[in-house]
């Protein structure tokens, strides 16, 4: 089977198996991109770039760190209310409100931090699904180290 390769510029057509073999990797905190793992220095600090395929892990932008916060956010948010969907109908007629309560309390507070890479890399997946990636996004070309760069060039 051979690849078939578009320019940036080309719109690519939605791809489930490719959707879904993106969010696996991120979901196993793997590159989307190639599956490469050790992404991440320590728990919630990811490297600069993938070590197999040298993938911009936040894409080159400074406020690429919010997509994970926002899956994570979301993440959170469903935790809770569905944690406290299960409690009341587990315990339904006699529903232990405070318990649930502190319960659920205790629970939000390491949620987000304990799900955080897993944030990170699966709305890096998003990302790579939604903007495929070109020769820009990743670290050893010319035109992104500026060190590179020939006396002269314009700079972009």
């Amino acid at each position: 089977m051979s690849r078939r390769h578009t320019r940036a510029d080309e719109p690519q057509q939605f791809d489930l198996r490719r959707a879904a073999r993106h969010a696996l990797r991120g979901l196993g905190l793997r590159c989307p991109n190639c599956g490469a793992g050790g992404l991440f220095r320590r728990w919630v600090f990811m490297r600069d770039t993938c070590p197999r395929c040298h993938l911009f892990l936040d894409r080159r932008e400074p406020d690429y760190f919010l997509g994970g916060y926002v899956i994570n956010f979301v993440a959170a948010e469903f935790m809770i209310a569905g944690g406290a969907l299960a409690a009341i109908l587990l315990t339904w007629p006699a529903v232990p409100w405070d318990l649930i309560k502190w319960s659920l309390i205790g629970l939000m507070i390491p949620f987000p931090v304990l799900t955080y890479p897993w944030s990170k890399t699966l709305w890096l997946a998003i990302d790579l699904q939604l903007r495929p990636a070109t020769l820009a996004d990743f670290e050893g070309h010319g035109e992104n180290d500026p060190a590179e760069r020939e006396e002269g060039a314009p700079v972009a």
